[in-house]
């Protein structure tokens, strides 16, 4: 395995799995303040957020990535396709927040017939400029390789979230209105950290290289948009066929299931980022080939163990009122494995600047999971968001890889990956069917379900044993230079 494919996923993954590690530990705290309902309004709330912060994006942090290295060595273009990109983000994100604020009220009455919750819209709006900013200069330490920075930006964001849920959900109390002001002061003290650590890389808005990002994300946003959709069109439907407390149910699925995005996060971005910087180098590619089997086979791997022991996790990090979500939790883990599917053929997309067929694939993912959300939630529920869900994603790497195919060759395993794909999910099926039994026992017929996907993959060589050994020799190495320092 690359040594420095290892490193910086490691780099990235440290302050990637901080944040998450912190949630996880105030979960229990929080779930005894807060119910089912709450969870099930402040994730409506902040879905609505999200969409329209999508919107608010404008495909500029693709768009970046896409051109960041377009001149290697030349820290100029550099600092002026950053400081183009922060200068649109900004008036963008403004825009759109004013709009959001300015119908909090109808969109609270269309969602929940009343407008009691109208103001948790007019705080969501608040956010919508500060993620905008942080997404794009986030997304620009990580295309120039600053891991200082991706460090100093991902702990100011642990921190504010921290802070933010302490004191405004176990201190004060505020309940689902505090849910909803966690992200925007986070946001508030992360745009602030940026500007006084990036500031450095931050150059003059110049009209051609403004012109250039407005014509990527042009291209792009359909493709942001669409992926908006498919993150958020069962909450739109469910909003008015289920109750809050199963919304909440849905809600907190989703939580768990975004564990896997905890773990293939940092690898995805490691890997994206090296890639497209290495894009010029032949050999370099060719390496990029062994981290996407890499990061898919982690993906399957943690979704696994997630779906296994959804159950086990919801019962020791929350109450019994919040047991009913485990069922759906490893079906909706797939939404991550599929993620990382698609960021590896994004990336081979955005080297071939085919931008529009990322776009139409993922326009045609969400035209899929429209059209199940339609024809399943009204008849099946919370099952039918999360089929229409997990489908609709698996839409758009199918659609990509198809549009990628008639170019050059696209250089993944993708027959060896959808083989380990089913294998994982026929384990996953005889998990969730395994009968009530005592825990011990239980455990150890779970952790022999996973061994099974580890031997899955050493069978289709996805993982080879030199691949396991230079692994098991760099953590020794890191563990023993960390032991002497």
């Amino acid at each position: 395995m690359n040594r420095r494919f290892l490193e910086t996923s490691l780099i990235y993954g440290a302050v990637q799995w901080a944040g998450p590690f912190v949630t996880l530990v105030l979960t229990p705290i929080l779930t005894r303040i807060l119910d089912p309902s709450d969870y099930g309004v402040s994730d409506f709330v902040m879905t609505v957020a999200a969409g329209i912060g999508t919107i608010a994006l404008f495909g500029l942090p693709q768009a970046l990535t896409a051109h960041f290295n377009d001149r290697p060595g030349d820290p100029e273009w550099r600092r002026s396709i950053t400081g183009s990109a922060l200068a649109l983000s900004a008036a963008i994100g403004l825009t759109l927040a004013l709009v959001l604020m300015t119908f909090a009220r109808p969109i609270a009455q269309w969602a929940w017939h009343d407008t009691r919750h109208a103001f948790l819209f007019q705080i969501a709006a608040g956010t919508l400029l500060f993620s905008a900013i942080n997404s794009v200069m986030t997304r620009a330490a990580q295309a120039a390789l600053q891991s200082r920075w991706v460090i100093a930006i991902g702990l100011t964001s642990v921190v504010a979230t921290a802070v933010g849920n302490v004191g405004l959900i176990v201190i004060l109390r505020l309940g689902v209105a505090g849910m909803v002001l966690v992200p925007a002061a986070a946001g508030i003290a992360l745009t602030a950290a940026i500007a006084i650590l990036m500031r450095p890389m931050v150059g003059r808005m110049h009209w051609g290289t403004t012109r250039l990002l407005f014509r990527s994300g042009t291209i792009l946003l359909p493709a942001a948009a669409a992926a908006w959709i498919l993150q958020a069109a069962d909450r739109l439907f469910l909003v008015h066929i289920v109750s809050t407390q199963e919304l909440g149910y849905y809600a907190i699925a989703n939580r768990i299931a975004a564990l896997i995005h905890v773990l293939v996060a940092p690898v995805a971005t490691a890997w994206t980022a090296l890639a497209l910087a290495a894009q010029h180098d032949p050999g370099e590619r060719a390496r990029s080939a062994d981290g996407a089997r890499h990061l898919i086979s982690l993906a399957l791997f943690g979704a696994l163990a997630l779906g296994l022991f959804a159950r086990e996790i919801l019962a020791v990090f929350t109450r019994l009122p919040y047991l009913p979500a485990a069922p759906y939790v490893g079906f909706l883990a797939y939404v991550h494995v599929i993620t990382a599917v698609g960021t590896v053929l994004s990336a081979t997309a955005m080297m071939r600047k085919q931008l529009g067929v990322i776009s139409w694939s993922v326009i045609g993912g969400a035209a899929v999971n429209m059209l199940l959300n339609y024809l399943l939630i009204p008849s099946y529920g919370l099952w039918g968001a999360t089929i229409a869900t997990v489908v609709g994603f698996a839409a758009q790497p199918v659609l990509l890889y198809i549009a990628l195919r008639r170019g050059e060759r696209v250089e993944y395993p993708m027959r060896k990956l959808l083989v380990a794909s089913v294998v994982q999910l026929g384990l996953l099926v005889a998990g969730m069917a395994v009968a009530p039994m005592p825990a011990a026992p239980r455990i150890a017929v779970k952790l022999g379900l996973l061994a099974s996907l580890v031997a899955a993959f050493a069978v289709l060589d996805l993982i080879t044993p030199l691949e396991l050994a230079q692994t098991r020799l760099f953590f020794r190495r890191q563990l023993r230079s960390g032991r002497a320092g």
